[in-house]
């Protein structure tokens, strides 16, 4: 399978909302149940600008034949004790797990860590989603 991992752009808002309608909808791990995660284009945008524009936030989007097929978001903080942490998180559609990808934003994540200085990096998985689990144990 060829994919590309790239940061996000303003661009991607229509496709980056379908992306996590979808990954929401087919997750039983993540906030959202199915068909809750409905965003105003306003909200959507405003989101997606806060992490375009910011040094110390960024997300990251897996493209495959022009679709968005997963993401990683990693965040940090302004506070002086806990620049060098970042939370990371992220979602990958069912039918493209286990080929790659996950691995791939995990490396884009690092890759970004490591330039902007970070060296804890924080991801919060439920014990049941044992995929999860796995790609992260394997990632160290």
């Amino acid at each position: 399978m060829v994919h590309q991992i790239r940061e996000i752009s303003i661009k991607d808002i229509d496709p980056f909302i379908k992306l996590l309608t979808t990954i929401y909808d087919e997750s039983d791990y993540l906030i959202y149940n199915p068909g809750e995660y409905a965003p105003s284009t306003t909200d959507a945008i405003s989101n997606l600008e806060h992490f375009i524009t910011s040094p110390s936030n960024a997300i990251f989007v897996a493209e495959n034949n022009g679709e968005l097929v997963g993401f990683a978001t990693v965040t940090t903080e302004d506070y002086e004790r806990a620049r060098h942490e970042a939370k990371f998180s992220m979602g990958v559609i069912r039918h493209y797990r286990e080929k790659g990808l996950g691995q791939s934003l995990i490396n884009a994540v690092e890759a970004w860590s490591l330039n902007h200085d970070i060296r804890r990096i924080e991801v919060l998985v439920v014990p049941e989603n044992e995929t999860a689990v796995s790609l992260f144990k394997s990632a160290n």
